[in-house]
């Protein structure tokens, strides 16, 4: 069943997030499946211009956090308002971190008649055969966050190594030359765990501060309760903690206070129940932070930058995102006391959305 969503169908899903199977022989005007290559002027990650509504499918990698669950109300809300004009139908596909669902997935999307994919991959080489079929059938693909490594594809996405670099420099401006820091990682082996954790520590080391252990926190926030208890116990004179993800920082806090200790310098990110800690100690001692983020609407842009494909206009194979970055001038701007924790900010989704997701 090809998923065509209304409003209610968006208040009713919650953070719950829809597998939409899809059938074939399903077609639009204009659709793809060309039965050929599509690209124009030799831009292998563009394909032909397409009038009319389009049917647009996102494939998920993985359906496991709020911030994808919010990035796939993100997605919802602004094809149904936004680019309402340009839509006729939507198809969303959770893989379940397993890459063969994904691919299969993305193959019942090109049956379907998808004029456009967007793609948060569970894999950044194993879906380059399945994207490149998409392209020569004349379907445009786009991949954001988790992107797929393939010049058959225009990939949108901020930068995690500017991400790294920003919570890293803060961290280091605020110590000593000769301070000691442990780091917590996101997923190990994953291309933005790595590119984060590098360039917070080449930030770090460049200023004179000793990075003494490190240990994968998996951006969750009990994960990193138990690592930071750890590495606090085995590191008891650190003076900072370097956090690539909101809900480690907040997890880290709760360790710290739970001990009786004073609440060290940590990073963090756009992430509710950080920012909340953030607003919360700020005004009880003063503590600051500072909270880069990779906004869930980054499927809007992925969504706009397809679109805009598909009118023939190209932005290049590669489009860099400007990475938000919450710090003590605009947090109060940003932070939602009225929201639960799961909610990450910036956001383009309205209020009334927002309340009924994580009122």
């Amino acid at each position: 069943m090809i998923h065509q969503f209304s409003r209610r169908s968006l208040l009713q899903a919650g953070l719950a997030m829809g597998i939409a199977g899809v059938a074939a022989g399903c077609s639009t005007a204009g659709s793809g499946g060309s039965g050929g290559s599509a690209s124009v002027s030799g831009a292998t990650h563009m394909v032909a211009p397409v009038d009319g509504k389009l049917i647009v499918g996102l494939a998920n990698g993985w359906a496991g956090n709020s911030w994808r669950s919010q990035m796939v109300a993100e997605f919802k809300y602004a094809a149904e308002n936004k680019f309402a004009d340009d839509i006729s139908r939507t198809i969303i596909t959770d893989a379940n971190q397993s890459v063969d669902q994904q691919i299969s997935q993305i193959n019942d999307m090109i049956t379907a008649g998808a004029n456009l994919i967007l793609i948060d991959a569970a894999s950044a080489t194993a879906l380059s055969g399945v994207v490149q079929r998409a392209q020569e059938a004349g379907i445009q693909v786009v991949s954001f966050d988790n992107a797929v490594e393939s010049e058959y594809n225009i990939i949108i996405n901020t930068d995690a190594s500017e991400f790294g670099q920003i919570g890293g420099e803060w961290l280091a401006g605020v110590l000593s030359s000769g301070d000691e820091v442990f780091m917590l990682d996101g997923v190990s082996g994953t291309p933005i765990d790595s590119s984060r954790a590098g360039a917070a520590r080449k930030a770090l080391e460049a200023k004179g501060i000793t990075i003494v252990a490190n240990a994968a926190g998996d951006w969750d926030q009990a994960k990193a309760q138990a690592a930071t208890a750890n590495l606090l116990s085995a590191n008891p004179n650190v003076k900072g903690i370097y956090s690539q993800g909101g809900a480690m920082s907040l997890g880290a806090i709760e360790v710290l206070e739970q001990r009786g200790l004073d609440v060290l310098p940590i990073p963090g990110e756009g992430y509710n129940g950080f920012l909340k800690k953030w607003k919360e100690l700020r005004d009880a001692t003063g503590w600051d932070s500072i909270a880069p983020s990779q906004s869930p609407s980054l499927s809007v842009t992925a969504l706009e930058y397809g679109i805009k494909a598909l009118r023939g206009e190209d932005p290049g194979q590669s489009v860099a995102v400007k990475l938000d970055v919450i710090d003590k001038d605009n947090l109060d701007e940003n932070v939602r006391p009225d929201m639960s924790d799961a909610m990450f900010l910036p956001t383009s989704l309205p209020d009334d959305i927002l309340h009924d997701l994580f009122g």
